[in-house]
């Protein structure tokens, strides 16, 4: 049916689809769908490629956004007497997050305790 749907696209111009049409194929190739539904869904883009840089603190990004312990107040906004200022968790991952302050946009890294010491240190081994 893939192959019968891109000769279709094919024959009515609709090139824009044949570019996912053969990436759906390969995936099923390698095994890459989900079973339930035989479903693929890729969303990916440079933009994404290097914010996932950002987040997960690799270079040179590793020093993209400021890390701040989990439950910070925005670092740009100036301290309130009151409730602070909302701030919303944009994306997570396993070792932490990224939030953002909804008044002035700022982002910055929420990680986990053992992450902040800094990649790849494993804090139950020590300095011989």
């Amino acid at each position: 049916m893939v192959k019968r749907l891109g000769a279709e696209f094919r024959k009515r111009g609709m090139h824009g689809h044949l570019a996912p049409l053969r990436i759906y194929w390969l995936a099923l190739q390698h095994g890459l769908v989900q079973a339930e539904r035989h479903g693929l869904h890729v969303q990916l883009s440079e933009e994404m490629v290097v914010e996932w840089f950002k987040l997960l603190r690799l270079p040179p990004y590793e020093r993209a956004y400021p890390v701040q312990p989990p439950g910070s107040a925005c670092p740009r906004c100036p301290p309130r007497d009151g409730p602070a200022l909302e701030v919303v968790t944009e994306q997570t991952f396993p070792e932490g997050r990224k939030v953002a302050c909804l008044a002035c946009r700022a982002a910055w890294l929420e990680l986990e305790p053992t992450t902040r010491m800094g990649r790849g240190m494993d804090p139950s081994r020590k300095k011989a």
